[in-house]
């Protein structure tokens, strides 16, 4: 029982490093595109839960000895399937597409693209055959129950700041829902200024999304 405990919380371990991981590769893209700081993902915190997840799942169904192509495109088809699922959930709770590939070649729906499959595929090998090896390493050099409570700490914080942001998106929702904007539409520069005017949390999302939009079709 305390084995499963303890791989439980390896697994949360993991899911946290690769989602602060993948907040620094977005925030780091970010800043070469746009030559400035943007706290990415929806959360508050400095995560990005879907490269978290991403990890996870390629660790749990990849194996080390794995071929580099098995592993490449298995980690492409995983990391697409999630992306795709996370933006559509994302779309029908929240009524808000974050990000839109419709205007790159070979994408599907608008929800993931060629570009983002082949960059899945590259990490995968890397979690898989780089990276998990030496975490695994210094994670063991850590007393097992301090590495426990210090993970359990951070999970505890990070389901909190899920509920905020929750919150957040959902009264985003509601405030563009107020100004009655076409679910076709992307959020106009009018729209966008008056909701940059809201909130703090507000501007910090839409600076995350640039390209937001919100649907609320069949809505009056």
């Amino acid at each position: 029982m305390f084995d499963f405990l303890y791989n439980f919380i390896m697994l949360c371990a993991l899911f946290l490093l690769y989602s602060f991981v993948g907040w620094i590769i977005e925030v780091i893209y970010t800043f070469i595109i746009e030559r400035k700081f943007v706290n990415r993902g929806f959360l508050i915190g400095p995560l990005v839960p879907i490269w978290g997840f991403g990890a996870v799942l390629i660790m749990l169904i990849l194996r080390s000895d794995d071929s580099l192509f098995n592993l490449a495109i298995s980690s492409a088809f995983i990391g697409s399937f999630l992306e795709y699922v996370v933006n559509y959930v994302m779309e029908k709770i929240f009524k808000v597409r974050w990000w839109d590939y419709s205007k790159l070649p070979f994408n599907i729906n608008g929800r993931v693209w060629l570009g983002s499959s082949l960059f899945f595929g590259l990490g995968g090998i890397l979690v898989v055959k780089v990276f998990n090896p030496i975490i695994f390493n210094l994670f063991s050099m850590i007393n097992e129950t301090v590495f426990s409570v210090v993970v359990i700490i951070l999970i505890l914080i990070v389901l909190t700041d899920f509920c905020v942001s929750f919150n957040i998106i959902n009264k985003l929702k509601i405030s563009a829902l107020s100004m009655k904007k076409d679910y076709t539409e992307e959020i106009s520069k009018k729209v966008r200024a008056v909701l940059m005017e809201k909130s703090l949390w507000f501007r910090r999302l839409l600076k995350a999304f640039p390209n937001i939009k919100v649907s609320f079709k069949g809505k009056k």
